[in-house]
């Protein structure tokens, strides 16, 4: 099944749902890296020291100040997003994806 990211998921499923596009949907944690070698690099190391999986990674457009934006899925999204806040990683939250 393919998979894409959107910036606007209840809308997309809703057209799936109208369509009968059959679909499932999976939370995402999406980070904003200025550096993106060293800090993605950075952000894979914080994330295997708090023993927790990456199981895909996706990148996306731009962000609107220029840095690398990474959609990483994660087996907990909140434990993640926690982890990576902690280590100074800029978390892009669903509201600023959407503008």
């Amino acid at each position: 099944m393919p998979r894409i990211v959107t910036s606007d998921p209840e809308s997309t499923q809703q057209i799936f749902l109208e369509k009968g596009i059959p679909h499932t949907t999976a939370d995402l944690v999406v980070v904003a890296l200025r550096h993106a070698a060293e800090e993605f690099q950075k952000c894979l190391h914080e994330l295997r020291m708090a023993e927790t999986n990456v199981d895909f990674v996706y990148t996306l457009l731009p962000h609107p100040e220029g840095r690398t934006m990474v959609a990483l899925h994660v087996e907990d999204v909140e434990f993640a997003q926690s982890v990576l806040h902690s280590a100074g990683v800029k978390i892009v939250t669903q509201e600023e994806l959407s503008r």
